[in-house]
């Protein structure tokens, strides 16, 4: 008989945390583990609903479910009886301790992506809440999994070490960026960002992120404002504070986007001249590897694991807001003057493909299984 995995997430497919879910139920198919994932449905990651068929719990924010969540998850695993229960993330750590008295047998493990709600905001009240009340949980499970050994010292910093020993099985890079295709000519290119509004701009630099201090936004900013005759494309919401810097800088060459389907958001990184990630921390950072496997060039920041992973493959920046570097980078690249290694940026790639991912997540389950 299979031993039962199942995978709990809060966020719907199309975020980072839905794919990694759907990346985890992948990995076991055609294993001696079946795997099924509990979605925590709320109206602000599941406008529509659940896919029918798919299992549900169902609260009006993730806030109200630390409350109303409890009881309905402990009738679901005294129903499913699984042999392991995987959390997406620290901030649903509050659930474990539900697990764990429901199941006592049953291993718990949360996979952690860093710990910067943890610890980058500590006098924020909201953090301070998330912390106490989420997170904190999250030291009962019985082992962790990690994106990066950056994020493991982190963690170990943080939690502590695990129970059981930990594994680090990094983020897979979707099937769909790693499929080949033709390589795009440069008026192709322009006839693709004009079907958006992006015209007459020398070249194309496209960032996508999420919108946090940490993400050092301003730098992308400041890059447009020092070379408008490029165009500077993010991808990912904006905070009302971001939201204002930009009006006040008043750029004229930087265009947002939100909510981009799948196909759409693979086609722009296609598309791209190059790709500007300035982010002061992560704990893995996929979008550079993204779009690597798109085949356009990366600059990056030397710091965590950012440098863990693109070091000797792509020109890490630092620190991540020296603008003149940044500016000679740049140029650089768009002249031609700074080539990817091929070879170090395949291997990467390969590190990190599904297939990869879905071994070392395999030979740990069956390690502590």
């Amino acid at each position: 008989m299979k031993k039962k995995i199942l995978i709990v997430c809060d966020k719907n497919p199309c975020t980072s945390f839905g794919r990694l879910s759907l990346d985890f139920q992948e990995a076991l198919k055609s294993s001696e583990f079946s795997s099924n994932i509990l979605w925590l449905e709320t109206p602000e990651y599941f406008p529509n609903g659940v896919s029918d068929g798919e299992d549900s719990l169902k609260a009006k924010s993730l806030s109200i479910g630390f409350f109303t969540y409890k009881k309905p998850f402990m009738i679901y695993l005294k129903q499913k009886t699984p042999d392991i229960v995987l959390f997406i993330r620290p901030e649903l750590g509050f659930l474990c301790p539900i697990a764990k008295n429901t199941l006592p047998k049953s291993k718990t493990i949360v996979m952690v992506h860093d710990t910067f709600a943890e610890t980058l905001y500590p006098n924020s009240l909201k953090f301070k809440i998330l912390n106490k009340f989420f997170i904190n949980p999250t030291k009962t499970a019985d082992t962790y999994i990690y994106n990066s050994h950056y994020t493991e010292q982190e963690s170990n910093a943080f939690f502590g070490a695990p129970k059981i020993p930990g594994t680090i099985v990094g983020c897979p890079i979707s099937k769909g960026f790693l499929e080949p295709f033709e390589d795009i000519s440069p008026d192709s290119k322009k006839l693709f960002w004009e079907r958006f509004g992006i015209k007459n701009f020398n070249a194309v630099c496209l960032n996508i992120s999420l919108d946090e201090p940490r993400k050092n936004l301003k730098t992308f900013f400041q890059l447009a404002k020092e070379k408008p005759e490029l165009a500077f494309v993010r991808v990912g919401r904006l905070r009302k504070e971001t939201h204002d810097l930009i009006q006040t800088m008043n750029l004229k060459n930087l265009f947002h986007f939100e909510n981009l389907d799948f196909s759409t958001l693979r086609d722009f990184y296609r598309n791209a001249s190059v790709f500007i990630y300035p982010s002061f921390l992560e704990g893995f950072g996929l979008p550079p590897l993204e779009a690597l496997a798109s085949k356009i060039p990366v600059i990056s920041s030397k710091t965590s694991a950012l440098e863990e992973n693109l070091n000797g493959i792509v020109p890490l920046i630092t620190p991540p807001d020296n603008i003149k570097e940044c500016i000679n980078t740049l140029d650089l690249i768009l002249s031609g003057k700074i080539h990817i290694n091929q070879e170090q940026k395949n291997a990467l790639l390969n590190r990190f493909s599904p297939e990869s991912f879905a071994e070392k997540f395999l030979t740990y389950l069956r390690k502590i299984s």
